[in-house]
């Protein structure tokens, strides 16, 4: 019978099968299709990330200084990515912070205040309030200094008085009582406390008192001005007050009250003190018309109100607007894919970790304060997993060894980063002490009533106010914030806010630094003999997590006071704060940079290149005996854009089983389709009827590749699942890996591996399925001729070598059966 006839006959049968079976056939047609739809809607889901060109700022090392060096650590926490350049990365530029809202608030400051002349002359307002203070001191703990010495009330008059025509047409005085008040001097010492609670009728009307308060020219002048004066009326001598006040020009009276003490005393010139007053007031009003002023006053506008902030996101981006200001809304964060690469994410977590897990212990080398700060760090498992990564650094030591004088001198060098933190530290100490001083000082201090009394002065307030009304700034204004009593006591339409709530803030800021402060380990460097004793110690510190580092210089003697000329040292760390060394490179290649700060960034934030910074400096210090005027900057390349894809990384991972199960159902129902022939006898029963195992087989070939293909099409792919799935395995991997480089699989790359170094290719995978192919096909003629089954004849195992098997049987009986056989169809 012709080959093809029989092959049609064979493939009816199966269809006619397949008709009575619709589920199955409604199965094999649906399954692979759902599989695929699952992985549409996943796509759809997920779609293709798609990041700009990116910049990165640079990090500045503690040999930068300690500021930029804890700014760059604040600033650069997530390592953001920005569309263009950074500052940072211009020729001779360092600092990438000129954007931050207190940068620019410090620009337009130095423009307006500290570059105008006029702020020139505080210093020389400074230098006359001391000598103030020294003669208002003066006169209140040593008033024997001045005994004997007063101020002429003519020297204190205005130019163009009319005190004497008063007391001359109107009180009615003598020429020489009127010559003897206006000559006389005033005793200073006797205001030190502020004016008597007397009445100039009590001063008049004693010659006890007027001596005590006005020393005169002549001794007639003492019984002549007090028999005038007492038989004046009350009304009289209020009047006669009221003139004196009137006439009397404090400005005057300010420069010549030190001359009291110091004839040649400038003293104090307060025409100066308010042109200079008004012109930084004015200078003031423009810096607050500032953007970066409104800008500072809108992200302080929440803690000054409610006193803290609404969230710890709400924190951090206002701390990033005030200090970092980066462009772009902060820069954005390069998400890290690399994370299937090794263990290192694990480690992170603390994931089979070796260390011990028990629950807080109470650390007696701290604060109260501080304890209940890591308690409740370590309680919450987001911050637990980033105080964990922190806490080496903050609290952490630095084991040296050996600990020679010259190892010593190294370290000391390399210290200066820490012992500037500790003169923080204790400058915020001495606030404690300093700050209720400061307090007394602007509350109580007669220096300070003494100029809120000048301020009151109806001269002196109309003096400020004709400097400074033109700006809508007012003597009351100033007057207002020296305020030092109850809110009730204020002058009606004055604003609630005075000095005092500038001095909370400031307390608040310095006292709550002062705690945080303390939870720092800033007495890092620790000292042993030799390595061994280090290590021990190293371990020891390692089950607290208070290990940052240890570092051994190995060519140096426990004796040694002199360094050799080349110096060597190895640093030691906690693996799990570094980079693994079991690799030089990823395995897989995947676009972006290594900016992920967990994971690529380990040598920086992991404290390994600050310490090397800080004891190559050391070194360098220590060999030249000179500072170092450079810091230094790590700058990270920038990278250009690229498009990434969870989708296509997770799925190159299970897109070989996903091939695998969408014909699994296929190629089951297919096998079990030919041991059901088989165990019907129906193989048998058509071999007797001539037809060969040749026809059989490409029967069953065609049969299951028309379903497949039929599948394929629905899913406009080619796949063929009936191959070897290791070699398929491969090759679908190979090819989500060039879709997930973003180049995809093509005519010129089908020779070559994503994989640099790797000789395996698509095409290699292709043979390999092809050959597969050809040696299951051999294998599955082989068993079927030796294992035919119960009812099958068995070919000898050597039947490949028979010329009967291949040229056939050439008796005219055999080819009779044959042909009868043949028309059974």
């Amino acid at each position: 019978m012709n080959f093809f006839r029989q092959v049609r006959l064979l493939l009816w049968k199966n269809w006619i099968l397949r008709r009575r079976q619709k589920l199955r056939f409604l199965v094999e047609l649906v399954w692979p299709l759902s599989l695929f739809l699952v992985l549409v809607w996943l796509r759809k889901a997920n779609p293709l990330y798609r990041q700009h060109e990116c910049h990165f700022p640079n990090k500045a090392m503690p040999s930068a200084g300690t500021l930029p060096w804890l700014h760059g650590i604040f600033c650069n926490m997530n390592n953001p990515c920005f569309r263009s350049p950074t500052h940072g990365e211009g020729p001779g530029v360092v600092s990438n912070y000129k954007n931050s809202i207190l940068a620019r608030v410090y620009k337009d400051a130095q423009e307006l205040l500290l570059e105008a002349p006029e702020i020139r002359d505080l210093g020389k307002i400074w230098e006359e309030l001391i000598i103030m203070t020294q003669f208002m001191e003066t006169m209140r703990t040593n008033p024997e200094r001045i005994a004997g010495r007063g101020i002429r009330i003519l020297d204190i008059l205005k130019d163009g008085e009319t005190l004497t025509s008063f007391l001359l047409e109107n009180v009615g005085l003598t020429d020489f009582v009127v010559y003897q008040l206006i000559n006389a001097q005033v005793r200073p010492e006797q205001f030190a406390y502020g004016v008597p609670s007397l009445t100039l009728k009590d001063i008049a009307c004693s010659e006890m008192l007027l001596d005590r308060f006005i020393i005169f020219s002549s001794r007639r002048g003492l019984p002549s001005v007090h028999k005038a004066m007492c038989a004046l009326s009350q009304d009289s001598l209020q009047r006669v007050e009221d003139a004196l006040y009137a006439n009397v020009d404090f400005f005057k009276l300010f420069r010549l009250l030190p001359t009291v003490l110091d004839r040649n005393s400038p003293g104090a010139d307060l025409k100066a003190w308010g042109r200079v007053l008004s012109n930084v007031s004015q200078a003031v009003q423009k810096l607050a018309r500032k953007p970066s002023v409104q800008d500072l006053l809108r992200v302080l506008q929440p803690f000054v109100q409610d006193g803290m902030p609404e969230s710890l996101g709400h924190l951090v981006s206002s701390l990033s607007d005030l200090f970092c200001g980066y462009p772009e809304g902060g820069g954005s964060r390069v998400l890290s894919f690399n994370w299937y690469e090794d263990n290192n994410y694990k480690a992170f977590l603390g994931i089979d970790s070796t260390r011990k897990k028990s629950g807080y212990l109470y650390d007696n080398a701290t604060t109260p304060f501080c304890n209940a700060l890591i308690q409740n760090l370590e309680s919450n498992p987001l911050t637990k997993i980033a105080w964990t990564a922190v806490k080496p650094l903050l609290m952490g030591k630095i084991l040296f060894a050996p600990d020679s004088p010259s190892v010593r001198e190294i370290i000391k060098n390399a210290n200066s980063t820490f012992e500037e933190l500790e003169r923080l530290q204790l400058l915020t100490k001495a606030w404690e002490e300093v700050g209720p001083q400061l307090w007394y000082f602007f509350q109580n201090s007669l220096q300070m009533n003494m100029i809120r009394d000048s301020l009151k002065h109806p001269t002196v307030r109309d003096f400020l106010n004709s400097q400074m009304g033109a700006e809508g700034f007012t003597a009351e204004h100033i007057i207002n914030f020296l305020h030092n009593g109850s809110s009730r006591s204020r002058e009606k339409g004055m604003v609630d806010f005075d000095w005092r709530n500038i001095f909370s803030a400031v307390d608040q800021v310095l006292r709550l630094l002062s705690q945080y402060l303390e939870c720092l380990t800033l007495d890092k460097f620790e000292g042993y003999l030799d390595e061994t004793q280090l290590t021990r110690q190293a371990l020891y510190l390692l089950e607290e997590n208070k290990l940052w580092a240890a570092v051994v210089f190995p060519d140096l003697e426990p004796t040694a006071s002199n360094l050799p000329p080349h110096v060597t040292y190895k640093i030691r760390m906690d693996i799990d704060s570094v980079e693994k060394t079991n690799k030089i490179k990823d395995r897989y290649w995947d676009p972006g940079p290594r900016a992920d700060p967990v994971d690529d960034l380990r040598y920086i934030w992991g404290g390994f290149a600050y310490l090397q910074d800080m004891i190559e400096h050391g070194i360098i210090k220590t060999q030249t005996s000179t500072e170092v005027p450079l810091g230094i900057y790590l700058q990270q390349m920038p990278y250009p854009c690229f498009v990434d894809d969870v989708f296509m990384i997770t799925l190159n991972r299970a897109f070989p089983i996903f091939m695998v199960l969408a014909w699994i159902y296929s190629v089951s129902m297919t096998v079990k389709s030919i041991v059901l022939e088989k165990e019907m006898r129906l193989k048998e029963a058509m071999k007797n009827r001539g037809i060969t195992n040749g026809v059989i087989w490409c029967t069953w070939f065609l049969d299951s590749f028309s379903m497949m293909a039929v599948s394929t099409f629905l899913l406009t792919a080619l796949i063929m699942s009936f191959l070897s799935q290791v070699a398929f395995g491969f090759g679908t991997e190979y090819l989500s890996r060039y879709e997930e480089q973003g180049l995809g699989l093509q005519w010129g790359n089908i020779r070559t591996s994503p994989l640099e170094g790797d000789e395996y290719s698509f095409l290699f995978s292709i043979n390999m399925m092809l050959f597969d192919a050809f040696l299951y096909g051999i294998l599955a003629w082989y068993l079927d001729n030796v294992f035919p089954g119960d009812y099958g004849l068995p070919q000898p195992w050597y039947f490949p070598v028979l010329e009967s098997y291949w040229l056939g049987s050439r008796s005219p009986e055999a080819e009779k059966t044959a042909t009868a056989d043949g028309e059974f169809f």
